[in-house]
């Protein structure tokens, strides 16, 4: 029996719920933190801030990429560059 090779999917992290929610309410979370937040959680961290933009940009086409391409068979691909950030 032959297994079929690997594949290599693209990841669209644009499609995902997750990263709607993330893009049309994150900014209104920011404003509203202080309010709602701060007494509980304690003050803001500038680099949250940081890593949720950078979020938003992972894995984006626009902000850079590698080609990759087999040198036995040719095909090729486009691999975004990624955040690296794991933890958020």
């Amino acid at each position: 029996m032959v297994l079929p090779s690997a594949v290599y999917h693209t990841r669209n992290p644009r499609s995902s719920d997750y990263y709607h929610c993330v893009e049309d309410y994150f900014e209104i979370f920011v404003k509203i933190n202080d309010e709602h937040s701060s007494r509980r959680y304690g003050f803001w961290r500038p680099y949250l801030e940081k890593g949720i933009y950078r979020y938003l940009d992972c894995g984006n086409l626009h902000n850079g990429f590698a080609r990759v391409k087999c040198k036995d068979c040719s095909h090729e691909y486009l691999l975004a560059f990624s955040c690296k950030l794991r933890h958020f």
